[in-house]
């Protein structure tokens, strides 16, 4: 300030060579750059005003940075009352900037080109003891056609800022009117990260903005595509960004557009409106008690994202009443707003994002009510997200299917080229009457069964990843009853399955059923698959390609019955995994199934499992007796 005080008074006094002399030599001294003025400096002195017209002002960048200037101005007017000199402060009646060029550029945390160590020193930005802040007063301010560049290496980001208008006035208090002409306003367009963006804010008075003491009202409204943010609030300190007190909404087609904006790895969504209360604290921006949708399923909660560190890392507590599992599709590689049964194939192969997943840190923790997923009995879920330099980790994922539980972890590993994924799940209690709602088979089919999953591959999609997978697959059910028209059909006994199809269904009971693969490159391969009720059992062979998305099974029938209508034809399906055909073995192999030998040394294994499936502390009789059987 008192440079500034020194050089307009030298004005007053002295001629135009003086004051160039003073912007070129003592600014640099001053900032430790170059300051020159490559146009003319006219100087108009009156004792009402003095007028001041400089054209051409520029600064050197710091050294090793892309630009050779850090600032260009073409224009620079300025009238000031000299005589508020004399009372110890600077007047300036009107400020004109034209055509200004900001390059802004940062390499890491700590090296950045507007570092000036000589206004740190002098604590430039520290207020005066009356809570202003120790800058000129300005009635008026006027920048046009001006242009502000920001990269951030370190982050990533890329603006390139087109200010339209900068326009403010000292004299009138902030209107919430769309178009009043008077306080402060910025208009402008560019582009951040590639992406085209509009800008417009609406401020109050450049004496609110001096003073600290006083909340400045704000309003911004910004447009990037279809996404839309909307700020209005009070902001206690807008030059350092602190007590910020607004109402945040925004909305747009999809919410992993936000990573143009913040950097945070959000994933694709449909539609999607929200709104809440946005304050920030230190380097920490908080959204409290936001609520909205996100496609047909609502959202609220609140988040936090600090930005002081080496990354950004994203805290959220979210909750939803009922959510819509389609909404959740970007979670495991689906498109916004997909529709699964256009595509040909059954397993997701969206790509990952890795350079959005190495962007920043998170930790979220998700939990929904109701979740509602066509085809499939959800009933809710509890998933803790947590994203540490490039690996992601769902753990513990609780999801409550089938009246039973599904729980484990998922892990993905954004660093290297092809991200390695580990999946670890385990199937406890799931209600077999929930597969069959809303078909024939419903009323007469019931049960308890389990299991586990234990999969890791590699691939920048999920069917990259299930196609280079190894592991296995073990599920296990015991106790119940299946429909019996399922089991002759599946027999071939016409003579008990017809008047099934003609009357009323009927049930049969369940003794057990496992079913276990291994899984090698992509291949899933049967050690077993058998199903043994009252009236059949059945055993046979399951291959399936999750590469190609094929399957080839074949499934032997022995009834427990002396039916002579008892055909004994191996079932066998095949061809796509989405829609598979279903058909007989006309050559009626010999092999019609597995000998109780090879059976009970493959079903031994399963008596690990029968914690998943049985029910307290009352053992399930009746798979180890078919395990105890077998052995014999």
């Amino acid at each position: 300030m008192l440079l500034i005080s020194v050089s307009l008074l030298s004005v007053i006094l002295f001629s135009e060579s003086l004051l160039r002399a003073l912007i070129e030599v003592k600014g640099s001294q001053f900032l430790e750059r170059e300051v020159a003025v490559d146009g003319k400096i006219k100087v108009e002195w009156h004792w009402a005003y003095t007028h001041i017209h400089v054209e051409k002002l520029r600064l050197r960048n710091a050294t090793d940075f892309s630009e050779p200037d850090m600032a260009r101005v073409e224009l620079v007017n300025l009238q000031f009352k000299p005589l508020s000199l004399l009372r110890g402060y600077i007047d300036i009646s009107e400020v004109s900037i034209i055509a200004p060029e900001i390059f802004l550029e940062r390499k890491s945390v700590d090296v950045t080109n507007w570092n000036f160590p000589s206004l740190t020193k002098t604590h430039a930005d520290e207020m005066v003891p009356d809570g202003r802040y120790d800058f000129p007063v300005i009635d008026q301010l006027k920048i046009s056609r001006g242009r502000i560049f920001f990269k951030d290496g370190f982050k990533g980001l890329d603006l390139d800022l087109k200010l339209d208008s900068v326009t403010a006035n000292d004299k009138t208090t902030f209107s919430t009117g769309p178009g009043f002409e008077k306080g402060y306003a910025v208009s402008g367009t560019g582009k951040l990260q590639g992406q085209d963006f509009s800008i417009v804010a609406f401020g109050g008075s450049l004496s609110e903005l001096r003073d600290s003491s006083v909340p400045f009202p704000l309003r911004i409204q910004l447009e990037m595509g279809d996404t839309k943010v909307s700020i209005d609030g009070r902001f206690q300190d807008p030059i350092k960004m602190e007590g910020v007190d607004a109402v945040l909404k925004i909305e747009g087609a999809n919410l992993a557009d936000i990573f143009y904006l913040t950097a945070i790895p959000l994933p694709p969504t449909p539609n999607y409106t929200l709104e809440g209360q946005l304050t920030k604290s230190g380097t920490v921006w908080a959204y409290r008690d936001f609520k909205g949708q996100v496609g047909s399923s609502d959202l609220a909660g609140t988040l936090a994202y600090a930005i002081g560190g080496e990354r950004g890392f994203l805290t959220a507590d979210l909750t939803s009443s009922v959510l819509d599992a389609a909404d959740l599709g970007g979670f495991i590689g689906l498109s916004p707003n997909s529709d699964s049964r256009k595509s040909t194939k059954l397993i997701p192969d969206v790509p990952l994002s890795r350079e959005r997943l190495l962007a920043t840190d998170l930790n979220i923790h998700l939990k929904a009510e109701k979740v509602e997923a066509p085809n499939l009995p959800f009933k809710g879920m509890d998933v803790h997200f947590d994203l540490r330099a490039g690996v992601l980790k769902l753990d513990p994922l609780n999801l409550v299917l089938a009246d039973g539980r599904v729980e484990g972890t998922i892990e993905i590993d954004a660093n290297p080229a092809l991200p390695p994924m580990k999946m670890n799940l385990k199937l406890r209690q799931l209600n077999l009457t929930q597969f069959f709602k809303g078909t024939r088979f419903e009323s007469n089919t019931n049960g308890l069964f389990g299991g586990k999953l234990s999969l890791a591959g590699e691939g920048k999609s999920l069917a990259d990843v299930l196609a280079t997978s190894n592991g296995d697959l073990a599920l296990i059910m015991s106790g119940g009853e299946i429909s019996l028209l399922l089991i002759e059909a599946a027999d071939l006994d016409i003579g008990q399955a017809l008047p099934l199809f003609l009357g009323k269904d009927k049930s049969t009971r369940i003794n057990c059923g496992v079913m276990n693969f291994n899984v090698k490159n992509g291949l899933l391969s049967s050690n077993v698959v058998a199903l043994d009720t009252k009236d059949s059992l059945l055993v046979g062979n399951v291959d399936i390609d999750l590469k190609d998305e094929m399957i080839d099974a074949r499934l032997d029938a022995k009834p427990k019955d002396n039916s002579l209508l008892s055909l004994r034809i191996p079932i066998t399906i095949t061809g796509d995994l989405k829609s598979p055909s279903i058909g007989i073995d006309k050559e009626k192999t010999a092999n019609r199934g597995v000998t109780a030998i090879v059976l009970g040394a493959l079903l031994t294994p399963f008596a690990a499992l029968l914690a998943f499936v049985e029910d307290g502390d009352a053992p399930d009789a009746n798979c180890r007796a078919l395990i105890r059987d077998a052995r014999k």
